[in-house]
């Protein structure tokens, strides 16, 4: 009896300290969240001692200058409109040729397959050099267009393997019975794999989209004209040679956080099964 109340009480103890550690573990991470988030909403100096964990006097102006004094507004909408094609081009690209190096196997595809893991190697300070005489040829330095096909072809490596992952764990056979109903490959691809794949796509899509997103270093490379800006590039220019604007560039902050973290809590039922569904099968 002693020893059975000796494991329960060790069992309660484990499950204590593991939940301290979760507890202190959240607290680690949403700290700078928070601290953002104050010090936007913060009307008086950021720096006190000791430090203010909560505004004295709150004030939303600096959300208000953000959209009044800076083209916050149009930098969202480029650092969307970017993020979304580049998203959705990257995705179009991915899932046939996944599905292709998923079905198929030969030395040639093999071959294919680590040859585009292996460019996602290269550092991007690489490939910027020639990048940039490339869209100066095809004119598409400062456009959205050129920073769109950026994103794509640096999304659509990472992209292949993970949904090739996913589909390996659709089992073949619905597919084959597709074919004998009378669809074909690619109306089994369409009809059957495809939709059965939409944690997969979740996943893909949400990396896709980040990685264009939070880009800073291309972006501020290939776009010149301030209207065509997108965030990153935008919130470097609040900071000038003697002044850092704080609130406002908090604030901003704060704004472009936003996006990413609704797209996170739609698709985070998915993304979870999405990254761990290639992991089930070699």
């Amino acid at each position: 009896m002693t020893g059975r109340r000796g494991y329960r009480a060790y069992r309660q103890g484990r499950m204590a300290a593991a939940n301290l550690a979760v507890l202190v573990l959240i607290v680690v991470l949403l700290f700078p969240i928070y601290w953002m988030l104050i010090s936007s909403l913060r009307g008086e100096s950021q720096f006190s001692f000791p430090p203010k964990f909560l505004p004295t006097h709150p004030s939303a102006t600096s959300y208000v200058q953000i959209f009044t004094q800076k083209p916050l507004g149009t930098w969202l909408l480029n650092s969307t409109m970017v993020s979304l094609a580049s998203t959705m081009l990257s995705i179009a690209v991915s899932a046939p040729t996944a599905f292709v190096l998923s079905r198929f196997r030969s030395a040639a595809l093999t071959s294919f397959s680590i040859a585009i893991l292996a460019t996602q190697m290269l550092p991007a300070t690489l490939l910027v050099i020639p990048m940039y005489f490339l869209f100066r040829t095809l004119r598409l330095l400062d456009s959205l267009a050129g920073l769109v096909l950026v994103y794509t072809a640096f999304a659509i490596p990472l992209s292949v393997w993970i949904l090739r992952g996913f589909f390996d764990t659709i089992p073949r056979d619905l597919e084959e019975s597709a074919k004998i109903d009378g669809c074909t490959e690619l109306t089994a691809f369409l009809r059957i794999t495809l939709p059965l794949s939409l944690p997969g796509l979740a996943a893909t899509g949400v990396f896709a989209f980040v990685l264009a997103w939070n880009d800073f270093f291309f972006a501020k490379t290939f776009i010149n004209s301030q209207w065509k800006w997108v965030v990153p590039v935008g919130l470097s220019s609040l900071s000038g040679w003697y002044v850092l604007e704080w609130q406002q560039t908090m604030a901003a902050s704060a704004v472009f956080a936003l996006p990413p973290a609704i797209a996170f809590l739609f698709v985070q039922r998915y993304l979870v099964g999405g990254l761990t569904g290639g992991a089930v099968k070699g």
